[in-house]
């Protein structure tokens, strides 16, 4: 168990540092690759086989089951998971709705074998290598379809509490062209599923930030919280990843 053995080495210093800090409502994030994308990054389009699938689900699960079991509550498991929006982005318009349920469908397999009370984000993305992007979006009808249909399929017994949704494509900084945004107008979420936008990007300025978050929330018709599209350190750069922890901290502030 990888996972949990590295949840071990942190999360006794989480909380000193949370105590020290006097922050208690603070959780701690458990990032978890995807079962889906673990198999298919390790076997291609063969991961979809159930031989292959079910042993990276079951592995999957088992970490979350062990880190649940061992955490005092306050552990929320971020699913990280390029495959499912790279595929519904890679899909002809026509299709992407039904592909979008079929991921869904697979990324909600995760959470129905974990315990009852297991915490919960979603990390959509396109990919991060090196800070390269392995898809792009015509535009952002792909997460849009997978953000619906991700809460309607969510377990009961679970708790989805944030999903994130990729503005930037890796180095390629977010677009200010109204109509690649479009499509939030159909963002269907429920009020108690944050949504994260992750249009925090080292080639914006503050100012420019501030007017495509506007642009975000109005279309979106709710306020969004605030991330980098992707892991900070897949950044040649480490300053570039201070400058996006920089801006974030002044707009949330602001």
């Amino acid at each position: 168990l990888v996972m949990a053995e590295a949840f071990r080495a942190s999360y006794p210093l989480f909380h000193e540092l949370r105590e020290s800090y006097d922050r208690p409502d603070l959780d701690f994030q458990v990032g978890i690759p995807l079962h889906l994308d673990l198999a298919v990054d390790s076997f291609g389009e063969g991961g979809f086989a159930p031989a292959i699938y079910e042993p990276c689900l079951e592995a999957t699960a088992r970490e979350i089951r062990a880190i649940q079991a061992e955490s005092q509550g306050d552990v929320v498991f971020q699913l990280e998971m390029p495959v499912p929006l790279v595929a519904i982005a890679g899909t002809p318009p026509e299709g992407q709705a039904q592909t979008a349920a079929e991921m869904a469908r697979r990324v909600t397999d995760l959470p129905r074998r974990a315990d009852a009370g297991t915490r919960f984000g979603v990390h959509l993305c396109l990919g991060d290598m090196n800070h390269k992007a392995l898809a792009r979006m015509r535009d952002v009808r792909p997460l849009v379809l997978l953000a619906n249909e991700l809460p309607r399929r969510w377990p009961e017994e679970t708790t989805l509490e944030f999903i994130h949704a990729p503005f930037a494509a890796a180095e390629e900084p977010p677009t200010f062209d109204e109509a690649f945004y479009a499509p939030l107008g159909d963002l269907d979420l429920p009020p108690e599923v944050r949504f994260a936008a992750g249009c925090i990007h080292e080639s914006l300025s503050l100012d420019e930030e501030r007017r495509l978050i506007a642009l975000i929330e109005d279309l979106a018709g709710r306020q969004v919280d605030l991330a980098a599209a992707c892991g900070l350190a897949r950044r040649p750069d480490v300053a570039q990843a201070w400058d996006a922890m920089d801006k974030s901290a002044a707009l949330v502030d602001a």
